[in-house]
């Protein structure tokens, strides 16, 4: 009992024996549990399973090779903040991985074991700076006396006891709302009755002949040496994979009969079919994702790879938000920033429909060329940043304003450039890139509405420089100054 206390107390050496029956997968690996169908599942010896390698690899490597950035709220929404984590998500997170490696590593771990733990390194400023990470099987939870949670590392190397705030911690399905219940776990047995038909295969294909059967003989051999000798030369000529198809030559009126079940009589492919469909159904993953093309279409694929976004990845990639918001970022952090990943690239559709899609945002106005720009992956262009204005809205804002008498005429033109000018300046980026040459087009317009050239270049000039001053546009001085320009 002493040794059992050392091995897994905690502070008070008081372990909670309700929470180890939810995370006891090291249990698993030193008593392995043997399944309905004679084969032991743990969380190693399941990736050797195809179809489970193949739905944590998939999830892995999606998640991993989403983009994943600190941002910070803004009146007008939201931009990328200057933040030391975007190195750290985005670059190495640690001496020996990569972002990719280590964000891998984490949902590999909750796809076999329902849990992720990496260790913080926090610097002086309390930001954190480096995440190592922990192997989720080593990990117990436990509470003190007084309820307070800590985490028992356990492993051959070290024995660590860590408070939540010294780890960056994700959990999968829970049931007791602290460790995520192990996907392997609970599909033991579905995973075992795969396993037992991988080793069935091997066994068939080893065997060489598919399923055993008798040699008739019409006559009677002389010996028992000659039986044994029979034995052995159809063993060397018929059994194993190398023999297979081959022809069959008796010779003296022998006849081979076979004595049980052939394998599509046993529907042997469409049972290692269904099993792996049943794994998938554990993981939430596509068929299609693992290769299993059977009932698949061109028509139907592209709705079935976002439907593996919204109700397989997002979940996910919710859960890490969440938890990088709650374990990474500092309280006063948390008040004005956020972490998101990008889904955008995986929700892309095809060509065709991404082309239909920028082009109604462009026409509607509410999309700019560069913004699709940037979308695609492209450099953006001088001169596309305005946003178009569609016909019937030109119509009310410029023709009317044009036809209508001289008073309504200056009132609608003012409205329409002062609410152009508020829209198109208040995108997060900087004044610099853009300011100078939006004006100058902005100046050329109000002088093609009936402004005075010099007045309008003056305009310009002013609003440059507040913006560059950091000042932020008021609707009200805008639209003030603007009919200044046409009384």
């Amino acid at each position: 009992m002493n040794l059992l206390k050392d091995l897994f107390g905690g502070p008070q050496g008081a372990v909670n024996n309700a929470m180890l029956k939810d995370n006891d997968s090291w249990m698993a690996e030193m008593f392995p549990h043997v399944t309905g169908a004679g084969v032991s599942i743990s969380e190693e010896n399941a990736l050797t399973i195809p179809a489970v390698y193949a739905c944590v690899r998939v999830l892995a490597e999606t998640i991993a090779g989403l983009p994943v950035k600190v941002y910070e709220r803004t009146a007008t929404g939201k931009k990328e903040a200057d933040h030391p984590l975007n190195k750290l998500l985005g670059g190495a997170p640690n001496d020996h991985q990569t972002s990719f490696e280590l964000m891998e590593f984490i949902v590999a771990s909750l796809g076999l074991r329902g849990n992720s733990y990496c260790r913080k390194i926090i610097n002086g400023r309390g930001q954190v700076y480096r995440l190592d990470p922990l192997q989720a099987k080593y990990i117990t939870p436990d509470t003190d006396s007084a309820g307070n949670i800590f985490f028992i590392y356990q492993s051959p190397e070290e024995r660590t006891v860590f408070r939540p705030w010294d780890l960056w911690r994700t959990a999968g399905l829970s049931s007791n709302g602290l460790t995520g219940l192990s996907p392997v776990g609970l599909a033991r047995e579905s995973m075992g009755i795969s396993m037992a038909a991988e080793g069935s295969a091997a066994r068939l294909y080893s065997n060489g002949a598919q399923i055993p059967g008798v040699l008739e003989f019409p006559g009677k051999l002389q010996d028992e040496d000659a039986v044994e000798r029979l034995r052995n030369q159809w063993a060397d000529k018929m059994a194993g994979a190398k023999n297979a198809f081959k022809p069959l030559i008796l010779e003296s009126g022998m006849a081979y009969k076979e004595t049980g079940m052939n394998s599509k009589d046993a529907q042997f492919l469409e049972s290692r079919k269904f099993q792996i469909a049943e794994i998938a159904r554990w993981y939430r993953v596509p068929l299609h994702k693992l290769q299993e093309l059977d009932r698949a279409t061109f028509s139907n694929i592209e709705h079935q790879s976002i439907e593996f976004v919204t109700d397989t990845i997002l979940p996910w990639v919710r859960r890490l938000e969440q938890t990088l918001f709650r374990d990474i970022l500092t309280t006063k952090e948390q008040e004005k920033l956020f972490i998101r990943f990008n889904l955008e690239g995986l929700l892309r559709g095809d060509t065709q429909t991404r082309y239909e899609a920028y082009g109604k945002g462009i026409n509607d106005g509410w999309l700019s060329r560069n913004e699709v720009r940037k979308l695609e992956n492209r450099d953006p262009i001088d001169g596309l940043d305005e946003y178009l204005v569609p016909l019937n809205m030109a119509k009310d804002s410029e023709s009317e304003a044009e036809n209508e008498s001289d008073i309504e005429n200056k009132e609608r033109i003012s409205n329409y450039l002062a609410t152009r000018e508020i829209r198109d300046t208040q995108k997060d980026r900087n004044p610099k890139d853009w300011a100078e040459n939006y004006y100058t087009s902005h100046a050329e317009r109000m002088v093609e509405l009936g402004a005075d050239k010099q007045e309008a270049a003056n305009y310009a000039v002013k609003r440059i420089n507040q913006l560059l001053d950091g000042e932020t546009l008021d609707f009200e001085q805008v639209l003030t100054e603007t009919r200044g320009l046409y009384a």
